[in-house]
């Protein structure tokens, strides 16, 4: 997977900066130390789901963190535990030498605003006055500076706001009470430990002296040199799983003969601190290592978690909300300590990541499908045990490729299970059966009956062996995949304050990018075609859009990304349309280092998903363009009952509602958005369009012979919701009045048996590329398009592009397209598109006049005013902005006269 060229230099200038502050200090004059790590006495976490379900942040003992921190190579020990000091205080009671220090959740007194901050060198007294003083973090600051108690604000950019809009100006505090800044944190990723590093140094005397009238703070209260702001680092690790593998370099000058004369460590590390001698050393936690640090706990919770009782949590402050989800997680969390196969796998992943061999006889009984996965654990334990410094380089190998293979297993049972069900009962089966068979009845029990419908339903499967086996693989993707959601979700979910601290330092801005999902784009189908001449159009142009397709073979290119499938499903009732199922975990890499910021989707399948997937986790605007009227399709190609087709709806209401905005092809669908149906807010729908395909040129308009047949064409694909079946009652109807005239047919589909029946005469061309198709355009007299489920219509734009006028229903997608006798011809009905049909054939000056009309109006249509339109909706502007909006008339139904 290439990296962006954002996301390179984010990369090569964190590094550069990593290694150019430790060649600053004297290698035999420096301490190793990690500020930042926990152990089980993190007890009570800040989050209120933690404190709901009784959740410490971690279950490592002092004894563990301490032999992972010596390993790591560090000289000075610390633990910085939420709001307490007793693993350093045990350490003491040991005779262990440790350096004291604190994480303490400090407030803002009357704002809803709380931050971290460590702390070191302070007595056990002094401790508890530390924790009176965390509810005011003025006077905790200047409790610090009077005992020369040194503070370092860790992950400066992410703090506890409470749901509540940030003051970007509280940064302009933090300067004034802090003098030095963790810009090194081992859970962030290189972007904001870059721009935390930029901040930093961003602040200048002027700044300080400006900030500190305006807020009226005395920095001197707080800081020994305000002026002097100093670097540090830490793993923030709370498993033990990379502590002291980043840290704090600190220099001691003589070193040597400082220990020789009986200083501590600790003193020596504690004197450094406040001088601010340090350099920030190790590696950035790239998506991996967070997922790795959250997948472990989640395996820890399930592992040591007690019930936290119903009671309990109902009458536990929070939110209604916060309780109910609580009240999920916990019975969820309950459910997997009850499945034995899942709980011996999260236990052994668990032990692995401490460098522990997988037990023999787990070897022994693990089936056969499964031993590749409990060989990338042994992996995983054995370099974590050997090579402790490949331990990172490892994981981000091993997590996906595990993700990856879990996947398989479970799509390969669901493959096993579905071959087992009648294929062919199943493919003719009208789409109406298909949702009613699939309808879950009200009582779960039910599902697992033994009593069987003698009509045909769910029950034909057996529901609970199928459960049963695909249960182990489900779950254990569905932890791996849900850690990475929550580390991502972590890192990103102040991003919009982010993004506005980039624009106003100009570093580190992130590159306003567009990613755009969709399940088709080499099928026969509109969608695909017109995918594939926007992405001509973003090549031409290099605009700022990325499109993201999931296909075995399908090679990517410029503008073009495309990712391997895990499996596949074919979908006869939706069109014959194959759907790939994307790996979520490197859909997720590959956005974060293709450096995108904002989203589009067309397809509602794996896609449609996906994108709200990415959208939450990486608090990024995403958008849907509507190409399909499902309820439409539904409508038409099922029998459906009202109930079942208002539910369809619901369900497809709640999705679009997840989005930021929608772009739709024609005013119908957006009245009918805003409308009672689906109750979206006006300001994000927005019209676009598409336009003439790639292979359609501007016709020279060469009159056509009089004498030659005229010729009605049809091209789309070839099935019943697209009214196809109505053509050879048109063709009839104009023989009577025309009897040379012909019926050209290019497309197929699942009515092209039917079709050939009801008009064997016609001429088939089967599907033609699309730049085969300009040929017939120039030698056809008027295009039919009798169909009332398209939302736009692209066929009407490339047949105006050679001069050919189109004869279409009066219907939503055409008739935004259309100038009834201006530019083409609307219908009510079959029987007057016949005598339309009829009408232009007879008459050349008409012919003539509405060549010439659908010519100037395809010049309407053009890519760079659409997608220049399009971007700007999104909030990009392009160096070709969109002149004008696209012209929109409503629809003319002209005298006779008036032609």
């Amino acid at each position: 997977m290439n990296n962006s060229p954002f996301y390179q230099d984010i990369r090569s200038q964190y590094e550069q900066f990593l290694s150019e502050a430790a060649a600053q200090l004297n290698p035999s004059d420096t301490l190793r130390i990690d500020l930042h790590c926990h152990d089980h006495n993190s007890d009570v976490p800040d989050e209120i789901w933690g404190r709901l379900l009784r959740l410490p942040e971690t279950w490592l003992s002092t004894e563990e963190l301490s032999e992972t921190l010596n390993r790591a190579g560090t000289d000075v020990v610390t633990i910085t535990n939420h709001n307490n000091a007793r693993s350093c205080w045990s350490l003491a009671d040991k005779q262990k030498p440790v350096l004291s220090g604190c994480e303490f959740t400090c407030h803002f007194p009357g704002e809803p605003l709380s931050i971290h901050v460590l702390i070191y060198g302070f007595t056990p007294k002094q401790e508890l006055e530390l924790h009176d003083l965390r509810h005011d973090i003025y006077a905790f600051c200047a409790y610090a500076r009077q005992h020369d108690l040194p503070t370092v604000l860790p992950h400066p950019l992410f703090f506890y706001s409470h749901g509540e809009n940030v003051d970007p100006t509280i940064l302009e505090r933090f300067a004034l009470l802090f003098e030095r800044f963790e810009v090194l944190n081992g859970q962030r990723g290189y972007w904001q430990n870059l721009l935390t590093l930029r901040w930093v140094e961003s602040l200048t005397p002027d700044k300080i002296d400006a900030w500190a009238a305006k807020h009226g703070i005395n920095p001197h209260d707080f800081c020994r040199d305000p002026y002097r702001k100093n670097l540090s680092g830490g793993s923030d690790d709370h498993n033990g799983l990379f502590a002291g593998r980043c840290g704090t370099l600190l220099e001691v000058p003589n070193l040597e003969a400082r220990l020789a004369a009986g200083e501590s460590r600790e003193a020596l590390a504690l004197d450094a601190i406040r001088e601010g001698r340090m350099a920030p050393y190790g590696f950035v936690g790239e998506e991996e290592k967070m997922t790795t640090a959250f997948l472990d706990y989640f395996a820890q919770v399930v592992i040591n978690m007690k019930d936290p009782g119903l009671l309990r949590m109902l009458l536990h402050k929070g939110s209604l909300k916060d309780r109910m989800i609580c009240l999920a997680l916990s019975n969820l969390l309950q459910e997997l300590k009850r499945h034995k196969y899942t709980l011996t796998f999260l236990d052994t992943f668990h032990q692995a990541l401490k460098g522990k061999k997988p037990k023999m006889l787990l070897n022994l009984g693990v089936s056969k499908e499964f031993k590749p996965i409990l060989k990338i654990i042994k992996r995983i334990a054995k370099t974590q045990r050997t090579e402790p410094e490949r331990f990172p380089e490892e994981l981000r190998q091993s997590i996906p490729e595990l993700h990856r293979f879990i996947s398989h297993t479970f799509f390969s049972r669901v493959h096993h299970e579905l071959a087992r069900i009648d294929k062919d009962a199943i493919a003719d089966m009208p789409i109406d059966e298909m949702v009613r068979m699939m309808e879950v009845p009200t009582h779960f029990r039910a599902l697992f009956s033994s009593e069987k419908s003698n009509g045909r339903d769910m029950t034909q499967v057996d529901l609970g062996q199928m459960l049963d086996k695909l249960t182990f693989p489900a779950l254990s993707a569905s932890v791996v995949a849900g850690a990475a959601f929550a580390s991502t979700q972590v890192l990103y979910s102040n991003r919009a304050f982010l993004d506005r601290l980039a624009a106003d330092i100009g570093a580190t801005e992130h590159p306003k990018r567009v990613l755009w999902l969709t399940d088709t784009f080499v099928d026969r189908n509109g969608v695909s075609s017109a995918l594939r001449d926007t992405l001509t159009q973003l090549q031409k142009a290099d605009l700022p859009i990325d499109l993201l397709v999931c296909h075995p073979s399908l090679k990517p290119q410029p503008h073009l990304q495309v990712i391997r499938p895990l499996t596949q499903f074919q979908f006869n009732q939706l069109g014959e349309q194959t759907i790939h199922v994307p790996d979520l975990l490197e859909v997720q890499k590959l956005f974060e280092r293709g450096g995108y910021d904002r989203i589009i989707c067309s397809t509602e399948l794996c896609m449609g998903p996906v994108a709200l997937y990415l959208k939450h986790a990486y608090s990024v605007p995403a958008w849907f363009y509507m190409h399909t009227d499902w309820l439409e399709f539904i409508s038409r190609k099922t029998r459906l009952d009202q109930p079942i087709q208002d539910r369809i709806r619901r369900l497809i209401r709640a999705f679009y509602q997840q989005f930021d905005g929608m772009f739709v092809l024609n005013e119908e669908h957006r009245d009918w958005l805003t409308g009672p149906d689906m109750e979206l807010p006006e300001e994000r729908i927005k019209l676009t369009a598409h336009w003439a395909g790639i292979g359609s040129e501007i016709a020279s308009l060469q009159p056509r012979p009089v004498n030659e047949s005229p010729i009605l064409l049809y091209v789309g694909r070839l099935s019943e919701e697209k009214g196809v079946l109505d053509l050879p009652t048109i063709w009839a109807r104009v023989k009577l009045e025309h009897p040379a005239a012909q019926l050209w047919i290019a497309g197929s589909g699942p009515a092209e048996q039917k079709l050939r029946e009801a008009a064997p005469e016609a001429t088939y061309f089967g599907w033609l590329e699309q730049s085969q198709v300009p040929q017939l355009y120039q030698q056809a007299d008027l295009l039919l398009l009798p169909s009332r489920f398209d939302t736009f219509g692209c066929v009407i734009l490339e047949a105006m592009s050679a001069g050919l006028p189109t004869l279409a229903y009066n219907c939503k997608g055409p008739r935004s397209i259309i100038q009834h006798r201006l530019s083409g011809l609307l219908a009510d009905d079959c029987d007057e598109m016949a005598e339309l049909a009829v009408e232009y054939l007879a008459s050349p000056d008409k012919q003539g006049r509405l060549r010439v009309g659908a010519l100037s109006r395809c010049l309407d249509y053009s890519p760079q005013k659409i997608l220049g339109q399009l971007l700007h909706d999104m909030g990009l502007e392009t160096q070709q902005k969109a002149k004008r909006p696209i012209r929109r008339q409503p629809p003319v139904r002209l005298a006779e006269n008036q032609t």
